[in-house]
């Protein structure tokens, strides 16, 4: 039997388009299809809800509920990857669960969708502070100061109280950054002092 080119090549074609054939969309309302390749679509939140979460959030946040805000504003941003207030909050949720590290790269994020952005400016600032990174929290502070001067004084005021208690001299200490460390001698001589 003598295959004639032309056949091969229609039979061929037909091979080709067939599984393409399957797998179109039959059109009818809405265009779904009911095709067992199709991927279940994902429902996404609705901009409302969006927002009814990133209140909840917020709620959390200010009952310094930080795992259950950081929670919240996860979901957030799971539907709204550039929601700026959200990794605002949840960096400084997890700034006051000293976990800066993840603060300081969510306060990034924010800056990356709003450089504008005030508060978060403020918070990596104090974050930086709170790691006696000073140089890093000025360079917030001087963005900031040109963005909101309000919100600068605050962080300007920290970082002032800050300085002072770094270079204020401990009670043993010569001022010069060289403290003085209490020897077994002076233990036995001197009281316990209230830390409060």
């Amino acid at each position: 039997m003598t295959w004639k080119p032309w056949l091969m090549v229609l039979c061929g074609g037909l091979l080709l388009v067939t599984p393409l054939l399957a797998r179109a969309d039959p059109g009818g309302p809405g265009g779904a299809s009911s095709s067992p390749w199709d991927k279940p679509e994902e429902k996404q939140a609705s901009p409302q809800q969006v927002q009814a979460e990133y209140e909840k959030g917020y709620g959390y946040l200010k009952a310094g509920d930080y795992k259950k805000a950081i929670k919240s504003f996860e979901s957030v941003v799971t539907e709204n990857p550039s929601h700026a207030m959200a990794y605002n909050n949840m960096g400084y949720s997890y700034r006051k669960l000293k976990q800066y590290d993840k603060a300081i790269s969510l306060y990034e994020k924010a800056l990356v969708i709003d450089p504008n952005l005030a508060e978060a400016h403020e918070y990596i600032g104090e974050a930086y502070l709170e790691m006696g990174k000073i140089a890093e929290a000025k360079k917030h502070l001087t963005i900031l100061e040109k963005l909101d001067p309000k919100i600068a004084e605050e962080l300007h005021e920290e970082i002032a109280h800050y300085d002072k208690r770094s270079s204020a001299p401990s009670p043993r200490g010569r001022g010069d950054g060289n403290t003085q460390f209490p020897t077994a001698a002076d233990s036995a001589t001197s009281s316990p002092q209230n830390s409060s």
